[in-house]
């Protein structure tokens, strides 16, 4: 039987977008010829973040909406977020929720890398092929390719956002050998909240210097 995890932390679900580093990554591109690319990846980090904070949504709506009628109310949020938890359909939205949200923030900083890697060769490239490596070492230099694309972190989450797309969420005998691995039952991927919340902080900082990488190229 397939296993699910769920987080009982109601702040678990919490809105991440992170407006200010949006507005940055915005003024970094500028004028410059990348602005569709990083635009895209914008977009689908912004949807991502809307969905994944939907339950937080509701229930943080619903307690305001009762606090509006009765000052004093004898529940917390978590309370009402236990009382959600009680119902197989929310555990499974939650599910869902989280799982999704990991595989489209991957899947769009993968998108970034390789369509911006794209700009400057004569003939596209796919992430499938195998001198892809070669290529975005050439592009970016080797310190700078391994921390976008080799480093264990972005290797990790690559074969996780496969392992659910091409598995059904099931580990491959490549994930099982890689470091440092989300929670795993059995042969089940377990993603978590956290887990795409530490996805999202910590691709940010990878999007950035590459952002910059292609922008500084251009001016020199």
């Amino acid at each position: 039987m397939k296993r699910i995890f769920i987080e009982r932390d109601f702040k678990s679900f919490e809105d991440f977008h992170d407006k200010r580093w949006f507005s940055d990554l915005a003024d970094l591109i500028e004028g410059s010829e990348i602005v569709n690319e990083v635009e895209e990846l914008s977009a689908h980090w912004w949807g991502a973040s809307r969905a994944f904070a939907l339950p937080w949504l509701l229930v943080d709506g619903l307690y305001e909406s009762i606090k509006n009628f009765v000052p004093v109310i004898d529940k917390t949020k978590q309370d009402y977020w236990d009382e959600y938890l009680k119902t197989m359909a929310f555990k499974g939205a939650l599910w869902k929720v989280a799982e999704g949200a990991y595989t489209s923030i991957y899947y769009a900083y993968e998108n970034l890398v390789v369509n911006l890697l794209n700009k400057n060769q004569t003939q596209l490239v796919r992430v499938t092929e195998r001198r892809f490596g070669s290529l975005l070492s050439a592009e970016l230099g080797e310190l700078l390719a391994n921390k976008i694309w080799n480093d264990s972190f972005v290797a990790v989450a690559r074969e996780v956002r496969n392992c659910i797309v091409h598995c059904g969420g099931k580990t491959s005998p490549k994930l099982l050998k890689m470091k440092p691995l989300p929670q795993i039952e059995g042969e089940d991927i377990l993603i978590s909240a956290s887990d795409v919340r530490t996805l999202h902080s910590d691709l940010k900082p990878r999007v950035v210097r590459l952002v910059q990488h292609f922008c500084e190229k251009k001016d020199s």
